[in-house]
């Protein structure tokens, strides 16, 4: 028995699920990429965060890390911006684009939140999102005029995934979600018709 457990009235220590320790360990490596944590200390916290049971214990192998708090704003005229790689999501998210692009690449991003806002507008340009299989996106709050807003990530949301709300306005441009497309196979993969890695 816990010491929460043994305490009249006190509350249980919450138990983490598999996700909870996916986003400490994500947190952990792109600590290592920053400078901030060098391997050995990776290996180490990587060791607490799989043997994480509660939130307390999980929450101690990331407490001395800094988390992002402030907004990411992605703005282009006529040029193209993009985020992607390994970078840390904040709440909330602008792309404004005129006749340009903007990428936000979230398939390798840590998202500790179950819920990101993110305002967009497009003149005649495109706004592209990439999003992991099992994130929610909802764009029903997107005007458009003679533009074009398209949804391909409709699977259905993940126990602990997150829900990215787009709002905002596309001109003549476009918005479009989609899905990280399949690795290619190789030229032998295919003379050997192998199927396509996963």
């Amino acid at each position: 028995m816990t010491d929460a457990q043994d305490k009249p009235g006190a509350l249980p220590a919450v138990r983490v699920a598999d996700t909870d320790r996916e986003v400490a360990v994500r947190r952990l490596h792109i600590a290592v990429t920053e400078g901030r944590l060098d391997v050995l200390e990776l290996d180490r916290r990587l060791v607490l965060a799989y043997a994480a049971q509660t939130s307390a214990e999980l929450v101690a192998v990331t407490a001395d890390l800094p988390t992002a708090t402030e907004p990411i704003e992605l703005r282009t005229k006529s040029g193209s911006r993009d985020k992607r790689g390994q970078w840390v999501v904040p709440a909330e998210l602008t792309a404004e684009c005129g006749s340009g692009s903007i990428t936000f690449d979230f398939t390798q991003a840590l998202c500790a939140h179950t819920e990101i806002a993110l305002h967009a507008t497009a003149g005649s340009g495109s706004i592209k999102l990439i999003v992991p299989r099992g994130w929610r996106v909802d764009v029903d709050r997107v005007r458009t005029k003679s533009g074009s807003v398209s949804n391909r990530a409709t699977e259905p949301l993940l126990p602990g995934a997150p829900v990215l709300r787009v709002d905002g306005k596309v001109g003549s441009g476009s918005l479009s979600v989609r899905y990280p497309r399949p690795p290619r196979r190789s030229f032998l993969a295919w003379l050997l018709r192998r199927p396509r890695p996963a």
